[in-house]
């Protein structure tokens, strides 16, 4: 049985909100599909500070990185106010995609709702590394739909390392057997944004969980500046 508690890790913590880094393959929040309530991260966080904590916004179960709450609903709805404002808040992802990205680029096509309707969907990216078979990227996202740059990278046959939903089963299975991973190589890396209370600009930054740098000096990188 993993143990959720000790991989998880807490980031920034004052009396208003909390930052926390997620591994991969934790709930954010329970929802009507997980059968154990107690495996997720809102509930650990709740037992492990002896209060309750509200989840500003979530990353998918497989993703690992930053994830913040507020101590009160008030607060969340405070932070919720600019999430999507791209001058006052940013997040920013680390990525491996399948094949050669040289250039700076946007993904900006509509991707569906649950209820199939389309709405707008902005991922920009920018290269750090190329390897023989795949791209390291620095993602950042101006929107928040569902399973947003999963599917962008998808759609434009450069989905992600060891996306299982969307990605290429051989490039998985590859990366498995080769590098041990066994999970998306998507990390939840950086977040700005001002805080609720004070209105002073705060930055948090995520380094790379273990499996991932691994995956990276297997493959022959060594300098690793551009991740700082």
């Amino acid at each position: 049985m993993t143990d959720w508690n000790e991989q998880t890790s807490i980031l920034y913590q004052d009396e208003f909100i909390l930052v926390v880094d997620k591994p991969s393959g934790l709930l954010v929040h329970p929802f009507k599909e997980a059968s154990n309530e107690r495996d997720n991260l809102m509930a650990l966080m709740r037992d492990r500070l002896g209060q309750w904590v509200y989840p500003v916004h979530r990353i998918d179960r497989p993703v690992s990185g930053i994830v913040i709450f507020g101590f009160s609903g008030e607060v969340v709805s405070k932070i919720k106010e600019h999430w999507g404002d791209k001058t006052l808040t940013q997040k920013q992802y680390i990525a491996l995609a399948r094949g050669q990205i040289t250039e700076p680029g946007c993904f900006d096509f509509e991707l569906g709702n649950d209820k199939k309707v389309r709405q707008v969907a902005i991922t920009n990216y920018r290269p750090l590394y190329n390897f023989d078979d795949t791209t390291l990227v620095q993602v950042s996202i101006e929107t928040g739909r569902k399973h947003q740059i999963r599917r962008h990278f998808s759609r434009r046959m450069q989905c992600l390392v060891g996306d299982t939903a969307y990605g290429k089963g051989i490039l998985n299975e590859r990366y498995r057997q080769d590098y041990n991973l066994h999970r998306i190589f998507l990390h939840a890396w950086k977040l700005t944004l001002n805080h609720p209370v004070t209105g002073k600009q705060m930055s948090f930054t995520c380094p790379l969980r273990t499996e991932l740098l691994e995956t990276l000096k297997a493959k022959g990188m060594s300098d690793f500046t551009c991740l700082d």
